[in-house]
């Protein structure tokens, strides 16, 4: 006689599982369909379990063939049943979709020979026979055992071998169920009166269902639309990328609009817009992708114009949230899937930095995502990767490059530059990774690091004994806004014991626009000791009136003013050098590129001359080496 007590609540847990599983949206992937495999099979087995076990311990009451056929039918879901948990780790490791088909297989062939022995069993008696005296055990009937703890034991495997391929906490998940299940085979053999192997996987479901399978995982906290992390699982799957198309839309300006309508308010909003799009496109996938950005996945022969005249349409009435009506617009994005073979979390990315790019854009409509644009976007994407990596160790280089007396040509100072690498150790130009450093805050701590490695350089090498008077090092316009900037400098000055007075400050006329702010930080600055340049005059809106307020040692000429002169030699550039010397300032040509240029520039009373005609900007070993013996 067997012992049932367990079958009943394991039954009535699944229900409610499956109840749960059903009434909240799911995401449409490989995961979602194994796990409702798996439950379904498990369902099976303890339904055939339980109907094989009554009609065993009442033998007497049922007649020999409908035995054969119960005790069949439970064992065949047994074994369907093992494959459908070793089917869901392969989902998991993502190897169903990959060059598995080897291993895959054989386990298929595992089995279909394990399913043949058992459906046999009625002819062969293998694994079980059925007689007048009731149900007797076969002699193959630990094929069951064999079957189980195979598919375990390789499910174990590959957890080991692609560990690295899943989250740590995905590992840790997947190999709690298999020693659960483990555990359970292990007390059906010990037990065998009582049917507690259907308690054990269920306990293996349970964790299958809170680790990866609960929709509070994949579904956003703003309302029924799936999250970022459901996008990049769904485009996981090839499949779901064959003849799909994706529209993002971006909320213009969001953190100013939150900002300006409150926290709770555009939370409410953001709510009616994802009921809204869930209420009037249920043909689509919704994607709430944070800060205000949404997508919508369905076919690529829909008509997206018009998918996207209602959305325009729509916003152009106002959201009546709780207490304000919230008056906001959108920006498009459009990438078709066709024949994407980029990981998901590129795509999602390249999305994503999309999307916050047109938020933050005033003319931009809509950006059709051409193969163009995608790789230049993933370009950034991995110049603020390079950019992280080279702040978090420490590994921002600095190059110098000379700037030379334009009447002796020696070279009597230098301007730092810096400098990041790619992960194959080249070098990364800074017009790709200073903007992002600017936008994202890093161009800070860029900076600091940058000031670093000058003071130890001019620490390691005496500048006079060389000829040297000053290095120069730029400062962003992110930089300026700092508040403790002057504190900040003056400490490390104190660190490598160097003068102020040995290094220059370039800021940008882009530094100068909000004039009322920065006067005092320069101010304080100078008052340390430093001297500051004006880097790159003649790039932006010259402002003469602004120039002269503060006390610049030196103006840069941007290498676009001193170019322009080089090809047509008006009366400007001299004329705006001789103001400038008799204002008190020294004067910098940049670009220069020639010995025509150096004397054309020494000739219109340019103090300094810097450019690739004395050197392109070295590593700090090599210009000392060859400009400091």
């Amino acid at each position: 006689m067997w012992n049932t007590d367990f079958v009943f609540p394991s039954l009535l847990v699944l229900a409610v599982l499956l109840l749960f599983y059903f009434l909240r949206p799911r995401l449409p992937n490989r995961l979602n369909k194994a796990f409702l495999m798996l439950v379904i099979s498990d369902i099976a087995t303890i339904l055939t379990d339980l109907l094989a076990t009554e009609a065993d311990n009442h033998y007497q009451s049922f007649s020999i063939p409908l035995l054969w056929l119960l005790n069949m039918l439970y064992f065949a879901a047994f074994i369907a049943r093992s494959l459908a948990f070793f089917r869901l780790t392969i989902v998991l490791l993502k190897l169903d979709h990959t060059g598995y088909s080897g291993k895959k297989f054989l386990m298929y062939l595992v089995f279909l020979a394990s399913e043949a022995i058992v459906l046999s069993s009625p002819l062969t008696g293998a694994v079980y026979t059925v007689d007048s005296t009731g149900y007797h055990r076969g002699p193959l009937y630990a094929v069951l055992a064999v079957n189980s703890f195979f598919f375990l034991m390789m499910g174990i495997y590959l957890l080991i071998r692609y560990r690295r391929h899943i989250r740590r906490s995905t590992f840790i998940s997947a190999l709690a169920y298999h020693a659960i299940l483990i555990a359970g085979n292990a007390a059906r053999i010990l037990l065998p009166q009582y049917l507690v192997m259907n308690v054990f996987c269920l306990l293996a479901i349970l964790v299958i269902f809170l680790a990866f399978e609960n929709p509070d995982l994949y579904i956003t906290d703003r309302g029924p639309a799936f999250n970022t992390r459901a996008f990049t699982d769904w485009l996981d799957d090839p499949l779901h990328r064959m003849d799909k198309r994706v529209l993002g839309f971006a909320i213009r300006n969001y953190n100013d609009e939150r900002s300006m309508y409150g926290g709770t308010q555009m939370d409410q909003g953001l709510n009616l817009i994802i009921m809204y799009l869930v209420k009037q496109f249920p043909q689509f996938l919704l994607f709430y992708l944070r800060g205000g950005n949404f997508a919508l996945a369905g076919a690529d022969d829909t008509d997206w114009e018009e998918i996207r005249r209602a959305i325009t349409e729509r916003f152009g009435s106002p959201w009546q949230a709780e207490g304000a009506d919230l008056y906001l617009s959108v920006t498009y994005v459009e990438i078709s899937l066709s024949g994407r073979t980029d990981p998901a979390d590129r795509i999602v990315n390249t999305l994503i930095y999309a999307l916050d790019e047109a938020g933050e854009s005033r003319d931009v409509e809509q950006t059709l995502m051409t193969e163009e644009t995608l790789e230049e976007i993933n370009q950034q994407i991995e110049v603020k990767r390079w950019l992280d990596k080279a702040l978090e160790n420490d590994a921002v280089e600095v190059f110098l490059q000379p700037i030379a007396d334009s009447r002796t040509g020696q070279t009597v100072a230098a301007e730092a530059l810096a400098r990041i690498r790619d992960d194959d150790g080249k070098l990364i130009a800074p017009g790709l990774f200073v903007p992002v450093a600017e936008k994202n805050g890093s161009i800070n701590i860029l900076g600091e690091q940058v000031l670093h490695k000058v003071c130890a350089f001019i620490r390691t090498h005496s500048l006079e004994d060389a000829g040297f008077r000053w290095i120069n090092v730029n400062l962003s316009p992110i930089q300026c806004m700092h508040s403790n900037l002057p504190g900040l400098f003056s400490s490390i000055l104190k660190e490598y014991g160097v003068p102020a007075a040995q290094i220059h400050l370039e800021i940008t006329e882009e530094s100068m626009i909000n004039y009322n702010k920065q006067e005092k930080q320069i101010e304080d600055l100078q008052g340390i000791g430093f001297q500051i340049s004006l880097d790159d005059y003649g790039s932006g809106f010259s402002n003469l009136h602004q120039v002269k307020k503060f006390s610049f040692s030196n103006i840069k000429l941007d290498m676009s003013i001193v170019w322009d002169y080089m090809r047509d030699r008006d009366a400007l550039l001299p004329a705006l050098v001789q103001a400038f010397r008799q204002m008190g300032f020294s004067i910098t040509a940049e670009g220069v590129e020639t010995q025509e240029m150096a004397e054309a520039m020494t000739g219109i009373g340019c103090d300094y001359l810097q450019g690739y005609y004395f050197s392109k900007p070295l590593p700090m070993d090599e210009f000392a080496e060859k400009y400091m013996q």
